[in-house]
């Protein structure tokens, strides 16, 4: 069986939960992936927690000054995290912090946003991708509800590119997939089911089935 191609985002405050639905979910997803609500509400081993079960995927959107960038990195990394998100339009020098403070830890380069008002950083991706690929990332992060703006920067890179705006957003993982995502990410359509894992499934059956997956 190929590699599931989902990370399911857990956006929740409640770290039994989160942790009970990782365990539940087990290899029929490629991460899981943790926002700051889950860091707040808790504390940041929840990252280790959760890496025991799964890769993890810290979204924390780093977007501040080199040093803070670097400590918020490495914090994540030496919790056990497989990846990190950054925000790019910081400009060189703050996310090529995050890329050198972030040792075997993949970096994913924001360069367009799955909500809408988002212009004025999807307008600029380009100029986003030029700064991410000088700063070395790892891959990016492109909206699976815009494919247009998801197929544009397919077209511009070979780096991984893992999608949002899946489920309650609007997009179908399937679409994403054929414009160039490598993975989607589908967070409320799962953790609110009654059955996280059902749905967790009937995703990747969708996704195999766009990708010709065996």
């Amino acid at each position: 069986m190929s590699e599931s191609r989902l990370v399911v985002a857990l956006d929740i405050t409640d770290r039994e939960r989160a942790i009970r639905i990782a365990r539940s979910l087990g290899k029929n997803v490629f991460a899981i992936k943790i926002n700051w609500p889950l860091v707040l509400a808790g504390s940041g081993s929840v990252i280790g927690d959760i890496a025991k079960i799964s890769r993890v995927v810290c979204d924390f959107k780093i977007a501040d000054i080199p040093n803070t960038n670097s400590i918020i990195a490495r914090f994540a990394r030496d919790q056990g995290a497989w990846g990190i998100i950054s925000h790019s339009f910081t400009g060189l020098e703050s996310l090529r912090s995050v890329v050198e403070a972030s040792g075997d830890m993949k970096v994913f380069s924001v360069v367009a946003m799955s909500h809408p008002g988002a212009d004025l950083i999807n307008g600029n991706y380009e100029r986003l991708m030029d700064i991410s690929e000088r700063a070395g990332v790892y891959g990016y992060i492109a909206p699976g509800n815009r494919l247009s703006d998801l197929s544009k920067i397919r077209k511009r890179t070979m780096k991984m590119i893992m999608s949002p705006g899946i489920g309650s957003q609007g997009g179908k993982a399937a679409d994403a997939i054929k414009a160039g995502a490598d993975l989607v990410i589908v967070g409320r359509s799962i953790y609110e089911s009654a059955d996280p894992l059902a749905a967790a499934e009937a995703i990747n059956a969708e996704i195999a089935k766009a990708a010709d997956l065996p």
